[in-house]
């Protein structure tokens, strides 16, 4: 399914030619920009290609897999479709699911996009099909990101794990790598080295698949308040989000304009 996204093309339609698409379970924020600038993870990155788009490949896969296509074009074993149903919310995916679903429908996969109710409780579940949503964790280094698919995270189908955990992933190799680097820091060379290694793991197991940095959409207003964070004032470097948890440290900065 990755090989079947074009983030070129996603950048060109959403996006207006801005380079968001990315293949990166974070944000590319200064410091974590760094991170994959390194040659460790140029390294991991040249190893697996994560941004590839390559139809043929991926219809060699699902081949390889025991898929063929059936009479709409769509792979299936066993006289059933694989289920490629996007769980979304219309609000905040309006845009990029639909995108996604086209992609993946043109490359054979039976995709369509749920925006209802129950799309939420289904990702909890662990429902078959697509989870979009943000991993909402890393802004400074790697390690939250990457912590978020610890074996110890990984709950059975029907059971949650908490703070928005959906992978169910488990490799002893991978928190062996986890655990090592917890206790570092981020500058430390081997902190680097064991997060470039996890990441590397990360595309090489595909344990969920990248698509864009989303965007916070978030008008701001200098009216009465000034020093909201901005392209040209980064403030405290924190999530402009006022419901993240950051978002406190966002209103405490902030300053009266004096206006009335």
């Amino acid at each position: 399914m990755s090989l079947a996204i074009d983030r070129d093309l996603i950048d060109n339609i959403l996006y207006e030619g801005a380079k968001i698409a990315t293949i990166y379970p974070f944000p590319l924020y200064p410091n974590l920009q760094a991170f994959v600038d390194s040659p460790e993870v140029k390294a991991e990155q040249a190893k697996y290609d994560p941004g590839k788009f390559d139809l043929d490949e991926s219809a060699r896969l699902m081949t390889e897999a025991g898929f063929t296509k059936d009479g709409d074009g769509l792979w299936a074993k066993d006289g059933k479709t694989l289920d490629a149903t996007i769980q979304a919310f219309e609000t905040i995916h309006g845009d990029i699911a639909p995108v996604l679903a086209e992609m993946l429908r043109n490359a054979g996969f039976d995709a369509n996009v749920n925006f209802g109710t129950d799309a939420f409780q289904n990702m909890v579940d662990g429902k078959a099909g697509l989870y979009l949503f943000g991993h909402g964790a890393s802004l400074f280094d790697p390690f939250e990101a990457l912590n978020l698919y610890h074996g110890k995270f990984s709950s059975t189908i029907g059971s949650a794990a908490g703070n928005n955990r959906f992978s169910r992933y488990s490799n002893p190799e991978y928190d062996a790598l986890i655990d090592e680097i917890s206790p570092l820091d981020s500058s430390d060379p081997k902190f680097i080295e064991g997060a470039a290694k996890a990441l590397g793991i990360y595309w090489r197991d595909t344990i969920d698949v990248p698509v864009i940095q989303w965007l916070h959409r978030i008008p701001y207003n200098n009216h009465y308040w000034t020093n909201w964070p901005s392209a040209t004032n980064p403030v405290m470097g924190t999530n402009g989000a006022f419901w993240a948890h950051t978002g406190m440290l966002v209103i405490a900065s902030l300053k009266p304009s004096g206006a009335e």
